[in-house]
């Protein structure tokens, strides 16, 4: 293994000496932080790179994007090689894995599969997707949803799947009558549930609407305060 005097000075670093580099951190000769760190210690580490990157993306600073970006690299090398330490995988196979995944995902540019729109390759790569998971049910794919997401995000793309699948076909209006009977019932003793079910319609509304509920409450939650602090 290389020692931490093969990375002093370089005037260019590789993703492998990146590699190699949290392997001298993690090492008894290392860093007795990075050697103690393990999934879930860095877990909120990992979100708040991904979160700051998101910074970057919204307010177009592509100096601050380079930076988080690699942030991101970091953590992601990090968890592949407390993988590689345990003997499961290590950093070059999530590589191979997500290449893998593209070209497999991709049969209309990498084999023969006819898709000249947008929509026909999202529907050939949810079904790919559901063959590769072997998921049977539309419950399962529901249930892949990542319950670790936001939850406006969540329920927005559960309404999103459950669409494509057959889910009962609402109008605006008949949404809009949903959230607003809700909202109009909701009370202290059942407001989780009245509230909690007009969020989710809220969420089904956007989608009919083409709107992104997490970043529209997000720009909105944004102005409040840039009003608030105005006044």
């Amino acid at each position: 293994m290389k020692v931490a005097a093969d990375f002093v000075g370089k005037e260019k670093y590789s993703v492998e000496d990146l590699v190699d580099i949290l392997k001298v951190l993690r090492s008894p000769e290392g860093c007795p932080w990075d050697r103690e760190q393990d999934h879930k210690s860095i877990r909120r580490d990992f979100l708040e790179e991904c979160y700051e990157a998101i910074e970057a993306i919204d307010t177009a600073d592509p100096v601050l994007l380079r930076e988080e970006l690699g942030d991101v690299l970091l953590q992601l090398v990090f968890h592949s090689t407390i993988e590689e330490e345990a003997g499961r995988f290590d950093f070059y196979d999530v590589v191979s894995d997500v290449a893998e995944k593209m070209v497999v995902r991709h049969p209309h540019v990498f084999a023969d599969v006819k898709a000249d729109t947008s929509e026909e390759v999202l529907t050939n790569w949810d079904q790919i997707k559901r063959e590769m998971k072997k998921q049977e049910s539309d419950r399962e794919v529901l249930r892949s949803i990542s319950p670790a997401m936001p939850a406006l995000m969540r329920a927005q793309k559960v309404r999103k799947k459950a669409a494509k699948m057959g889910a009962e076909a609402l109008s605006v209006d008949e949404v809009k009558a949903r959230i607003a009977e809700n909202v109009r019932n909701a009370e202290e003793e059942n407001g989780f549930e009245t509230l909690g079910r007009a969020l989710f319609d809220m969420t089904e509304l956007a989608r009919h609407l083409g709107v992104d509920a997490e970043q529209a409450l997000y720009e909105v939650c944004r102005a409040y305060i840039e009003d608030f602090e105005a006044k």
